[in-house]
């Protein structure tokens, strides 16, 4: 029972159209452009701020100088912690840590002896006469 010779299905692209491609490529340029532009506003927010702090701080330096009448170099040199590298430490220089030992006990002077107690009524507690 063959009715004749199969036929080939017609295939059509129902895809997005050409429109809706162009619609998406308008949305994705704008989001480019705002990311941009949002990205060049925060970058010069930030040199702002850095170039702000980096005047407060020279004229900081400046004034702790002018006070201090020997500058700010000495400050950091005469500090309690100052931090300081040297190169020509020995190895019998470098200081090293040695593994705790524990302290020896001495032994116990406390001895009771059992035999010297008597065994009888009130032993052991003290009554005030």
């Amino acid at each position: 029972m063959c009715f004749g010779k199969p036929k080939a299905p017609a295939i059509v692209y129902q895809g997005p159209s050409e429109q809706d491609i162009a619609d998406q490529r308008q949305i994705l340029g704008d989001y480019t452009a705002t990311s941009e532009k949002n990205t060049l506003a925060f970058q010069n927010t930030i040199n702002e701020q850095i170039a702000t702090a980096q005047s407060s701080t020279d004229k900081l330096l400046k004034e702790m100088s002018a006070q201090s009448g020997a500058g700010v170099d000495n400050i950091v040199n005469d500090t309690p912690y100052a931090i300081t590298t040297e190169d020509n430490v020995t190895p019998e220089d470098a200081q090293t840590t040695a593994k705790i030992s524990k302290k020896k006990k001495k032994p116990s002077t406390l001895k009771i002896s059992a035999g010297g107690l008597s065994a009888s009524t009130g032993t052991g507690v003290n009554y005030g006469v």
